[in-house]
């Protein structure tokens, strides 16, 4: 089960991705169909993926504003209540989603600070019933195994000069 399920356009894969790297950082969870097993029927595996996740996040753009996909799956994220629209195109959204106010991402770079992107973080907090989270730093790599210490060769004289006596 995925906190978040993340609705997109095929072509618009490479600015999906630096979203979901970004709400990953967040400690959130999100699905979206670079996940289907091979094998698998995509509408099964996306309608149970959809109902598992507790905030549906749907990408539009030029490309998705027509695609029938996108478009099931934010009618179904209405219908639970638990849809977020964000633009990443300047596009007329499909009309029976307009009523839902949507974040402006368009030509957001990844950028975290950017407010529209904090505005889009803490409604999907809100949906979960959590307080705004913070940026997780990545993990600092761990560190070399150090040497071991140099001996020292301050005895080996005395000892050569004690076998001398």
């Amino acid at each position: 089960m995925s906190d978040i399920f993340l609705s997109y356009a095929t072509e618009d894969r490479l600015r999906t991705r630096i979203l979901v790297q970004a709400l990953e950082s967040r400690g959130w969870s999100v699905w979206w169909d670079r996940t289907i097993p091979p094998g698998q029927t995509f509408d099964s595996v996306i309608e149970r993926a959809l109902d598992d996740a507790r905030c549906a996040v749907v990408l539009w753009s030029k490309v998705s504003v027509s695609s029938d996909w996108v478009k099931t799956e934010a009618a179904e994220a209405a219908r639970r209540r638990i849809l977020v629209p964000v633009l990443i195109d300047d596009v007329i959204v499909p009309f029976e989603f307009r009523r839902i106010q949507a974040a402006r991402l368009v030509g957001w770079t990844g950028d975290q600070a950017e407010e529209e992107f904090g505005k889009l973080v803490q409604v999907i907090a809100e949906r979960m019933g959590q307080p705004s989270p913070e940026v997780r730093a990545p993990k600092p790599p761990p560190e070399p195994p150090r040497p071991p210490p140099a001996r020292s060769d301050w005895r080996r004289p005395a000892l050569l000069g004690s076998a001398a006596a």
